[in-house]
């Protein structure tokens, strides 16, 4: 459960540090601009062959290497960094690697969880485990504070606070107690068993459907996440503190909707997945037809808590779904759809 948690708190401390280290040291943004668009591809590529990484080798010692790496290639940046002419290309690696190891990580811990967590306590995980991880972009600015407040720190003293996070994450993740004997579940050819999970899948129409919804919703998610700053800016006269609580009320919709979902005692099924979004869509139609300053922010906390139950019941309908043996590969062919539509959605909706 704090695998993912800490992984993506450590990975939005160190984003947090690279802004801050980039603007300080240059005044703009547009290095920072090249090494986010850069290093973002490393989510798309690592999810093509993860899946067959997770279903042949024992999910808990991807956990552990990712883990490992990620505090490793922290503590090189610490070296080698320099804070006053910071490097592009040394912080593209740096960046690229750390997203390469959280896209491996997630899956992991997904693939696992059927294996250590009894199957009518499947949900219940899901659901407290994606609040938690959810928490973490709430909590990395407020640590971010806490150090930049204790004085002049360089973002190399970031980066070695960092991985002591992601050694503290293996300490933990260390004592999970995963099945002595992982059987291999796959052998062969890479692409060969890359292709029989899309085979599996394609003859799955629950699996197709899911993970269709999963990327078309991530294409929205990518357009709204665009226009929040727009509308603050042009429809509410550049108030910034109504973009700042429209983020805090969507980070709280999200949290409200884990809980709620956690509470839930029945089982997650397809059509209750696809009727929340059907009540989604007609809410944002509803607040489209009357449009103000409070709808909006309504919506906001809407769709944050429509979020967290879609991404908390997803991962819980696949694990359940799917035969143990394309389990990995699934989950990394629904993080392909998932990581692929985003960048798809920032250039639709810039366009429009």
């Amino acid at each position: 459960m704090m695998s993912p948690f800490v992984s993506q708190l450590g990975l939005s401390v160190y984003l947090i540090g690279l802004n801050w280290l980039i603007v300080e040291a240059t005044g703009t943004t547009k290095q920072l601009g090249i090494i986010q668009a850069v290093s973002g591809v490393a989510f798309i590529i690592t999810d093509v062959f993860v899946g067959v990484l997770v279903d042949k080798y024992n999910p808990k010692i991807l956990i552990l290497l990712t883990n490992l790496l990620s505090a490793l290639v922290n503590f090189g940046g610490a070296i080698f960094v320099n804070s006053n002419q910071p490097q592009t290309l040394l912080l593209i690696v740096t960046t690229f690697s750390l997203n390469i190891m959280l896209a491996i990580n997630y899956p992991s811990v997904k693939a696992l969880v059927p294996s250590v967590i009894k199957s009518n306590k499947i949900q219940r995980f899901n659901a407290i485990s994606n609040t938690i991880y959810g928490f973490a972009s709430i909590l990395a600015p407020l640590i971010c504070s806490i150090l930049l407040s204790l004085g002049k720190l360089s973002f190399n003293q970031f980066l070695l606070v960092n991985g002591l996070l992601f050694l503290f994450a293996a300490l933990i993740n260390n004592r999970i107690d995963s099945p002595k004997s992982y059987s291999i579940n796959i052998s062969g050819k890479f692409i060969k068993s890359l292709i029989e999970g899309f085979q599996y899948i394609r003859r799955t129409r629950k699996l197709i459907l899911l993970i269709s919804a999963m990327g078309i919703f991530n294409l929205c998610y990518s357009g709204f996440i665009l226009l929040i700053p727009y509308l603050a800016k042009n429809y509410f006269q550049s108030n910034v503190s109504i973009y700042s609580i429209a983020l805090l009320l969507m980070s709280l919709g999200g949290l409200a909707g884990g809980v709620n979902l956690a509470r839930q005692t029945k089982s997650i099924n397809s059509s209750k997945i696809y009727l929340e979004l059907v009540i989604f869509s007609l809410i944002l139609l509803g607040v489209v037809s009357y449009f103000n300053q409070y709808t909006w922010l309504g919506m906001v906390a809407v769709f944050g808590f429509v979020q967290a139950q879609l991404f908390g019941s997803i991962p819980t309908f696949i694990q359940k779904e799917t035969d143990s043996k394309y389990l990995g590969r699934v989950f990394g062919l629904a993080f392909l759809a998932f990581d692929g539509a985003q960048p798809l959605g920032s250039l639709f909706f810039l366009i429009l």
